[in-house]
């Protein structure tokens, strides 16, 4: 009998154990989550740009065509940078819809705009540069 009764009181203390266990893992892990969210991230300041957008393999390509045929005239970056007889491309992508902005490269290309010569681009170019425009769309 005692074999019996020594073998029922270790499985006692192990299930004391593992509740034991159990317990101060549970209470951890409350623990860990009563902590709260994470403090917010820092405001920006006026002055700073917006982060950089992560670009698809098409907007790099129009972002390419853009700082190759564009860059000349026009700010095609994230921000308005220094002054270019152009519009930036910023500016331009929040004034003009993807319809609208697919007619102004058929009209900029066939003739010109004001003082920008007509400039060819293929429909592939016009299509990456348009998902590079409308990566620079405010959120």
């Amino acid at each position: 009998m005692r074999r019996n009764e020594g073998d029922t009181s270790k499985r006692r203390r192990t299930s004391a154990w593992i509740l034991g266990l159990a317990a101060g893992l549970a209470t951890g892990m409350l623990t860990g989550c009563a902590v709260g969210p994470a403090a917010p991230a820092p405001a920006r300041a006026a002055d700073e740009p917006p982060p950089l957008p992560i670009l698809t393999s098409a907007q790099l390509r129009g972002q390419a065509f853009a700082m190759r045929r564009c860059g000349g005239c026009h700010n095609v970056g994230p921000d308005d940078g220094p002054p270019y007889e152009g519009p930036a491309f910023r500016k331009l992508a929040d004034r003009y819809n993807r319809t609208s902005m697919e007619q102004r490269f058929a009209d900029v290309s066939a003739h010109g705009f004001d003082s920008m010569p007509p400039i060819s681009f293929s429909d592939g170019e016009a299509d990456d540069l348009l998902a590079y425009l409308e990566s620079l769309r405010e959120p």
